[in-house]
């Protein structure tokens, strides 16, 4: 194969993340994404926020503020990248009627291809989906259908379901 072919410099760039001597995406700095974890860790860290943040410092107040409405900012919350209305507050998505997730005090993050992580403090609940093929998903179906049974499983029926 010609080396200086586009197709052959294509199939070595998707090796540049397997290479070991060099930097690659995921050690590069990106402020309000970039996070790479597993469903478990994204739990994990949810469910700390969930049971009051006291491993990760949180003072009460923090808490409060992040369990709190979010506030419309002064034209409304449109998403011009997403077109649809998104509630966010300090930096977390908060659920409403358009995006569905655990109780009003909860607070989350979308990812990329329709993985979603969440904190929802009044079950105590930390939750981490993820997904091993990207889609075009704000709130996958599958995604869906597994906080229903998780809210199930602990005797609850699923807040906005």
């Amino acid at each position: 194969m010609n080396p200086w072919s586009n197709i052959r410099r294509a199939l070595w760039a998707s090796l540049y993340p397997l290479d070991k001597e060099h930097i690659y995406a995921r050690d590069l700095e990106s402020p309000a994404g970039g996070g790479v974890g597993t469903a478990r860790s994204i739990a994990q860290v949810y469910g700390e926020f969930a049971a009051g943040g006291r491993k990760l410092g949180l003072r009460e107040e923090t808490l409060r503020q992040l369990m709190a409405p979010a506030v419309p900012p002064l034209h409304g919350f449109h998403d011009e990248a997403l077109k649809v209305e998104v509630p966010f507050s300090l930096g977390f998505m908060k659920p409403d009627k358009g995006n569905p997730f655990g109780h009003p005090g909860s607070f989350g993050a979308p990812g990329a291809g329709g993985s979603f992580g969440f904190a929802d403090p009044e079950s105590g609940i930390g939750y981490g989906y993820v997904t091993n093929r990207m889609d075009t998903y704000l709130i996958d179906p599958r995604d869906q259908a597994l906080r229903t049974g998780m809210y199930r499983s602990i005797g609850e029926p699923d807040p906005y379901f």
